[in-house]
């Protein structure tokens, strides 16, 4: 496999565009000038499963805090190709993320069936693996993968690297008390619609959240373009530690509602260090 440049989620200018996003999303500006982000109408992420390979603190599918070996079912994506074709939607980017997403079972299937979708109506469309890059069985299907796949690689391995603290949750911070969640942030644009094993989110990360937090509030359907889902980013903004400015850390932090959603979660699936199936 050609060895693709590292791609880095910590950059000084994501830095500074965290901090405008916290300006931004604040009520009283957000009243004055409208809310700054809306779903994304040409973009997806397809999270395929939630097992992975690494132990990465700060994991924002919560991979590590409550290992999973759930997957996207093969007829989610069918069901997807469909209703997107029904509804004429012609996307511009897939991405297919986990987890790990080359663990999935049927991952080479997965491409395949995507692929076809793009040669039948919509050759503009761009498939992205988004991968870790790290271990043997990774690097081999990756090397499998027809030429008109791109991957984005974060070449990973044993070494933390810097994460946003996902975990630490913005109702727990007293400095979000005149936020507006209903705003979201930029992922709505920049990464796109979430597809997970649990349905249709306004991003992915809304799906890996809802895993832990049991709401139930995943969409079996396709949503319609324009359908803001704003009661859904109210609810999953609040707990998501990408939502405004915080800085990049190395240590695992976790603030009181993530420690009380972990419990939980370990209640229902019989203990810590069980998998979920």
């Amino acid at each position: 496999m050609t060895r693709a440049k590292m791609h880095r989620n910590i950059t000084l200018r994501r830095l500074a565009l965290d901090f405008y996003q916290f300006f931004r999303c604040q009520r009283p500006v957000a009243r004055r000038l409208g809310k700054p982000f809306a779903v994304s109408r040409r973009y997806v992420e397809i999270d395929l499963t939630y097992r992975c390979n690494l132990g990465c603190r700060n994991c924002n599918r919560s991979c590590t805090q409550a290992p999973s070996r759930r997957d996207l079912p093969v007829a989610r994506i069918e069901a997807f190709i469909r209703e997107s074709t029904a509804q004429g939607r012609l996307w511009q980017r897939i991405r297919l993320l986990g987890g790990e997403p080359t663990l999935h079972p049927e991952f080479s299937a997965i491409v395949e069936m995507l692929r076809q979708c793009r040669s039948r109506r919509n050759p503009g469309l761009r498939i992205v693996v988004c991968t870790n890059g790290s271990g043997g069985r990774v690097r081999r299907r990756l090397d499998r993968l027809p030429p008109d796949i791109a991957i984005k690689n974060t070449w990973k391995g044993d070494r933390q690297r810097l994460f946003r603290p996902f975990n630490m949750a913005p109702v727990d911070r007293p400095v979000y008390r005149w936020a507006d969640y209903t705003c979201g942030c930029r992922i709505l644009e920049d990464c796109g619609l979430g597809l997970t094993p649990l349905g249709y989110y306004p991003c992915a990360i809304a799906g890996a959240i809802d895993r832990v937090f049991n709401f139930g509030r995943g969409r079996v359907k396709l949503p319609p373009a324009g359908e803001e889902m704003l009661a859904d980013r109210d609810l999953f903004c609040r707990l998501c530690g990408h939502f405004g400015f915080a800085w990049p850390t190395r240590r695992a932090r976790i603030s009181p509602t993530w420690v009380r959603a972990y419990e939980k979660y370990n209640r229902r699936r019989g203990g810590p260090g069980v998998t979920e199936d």
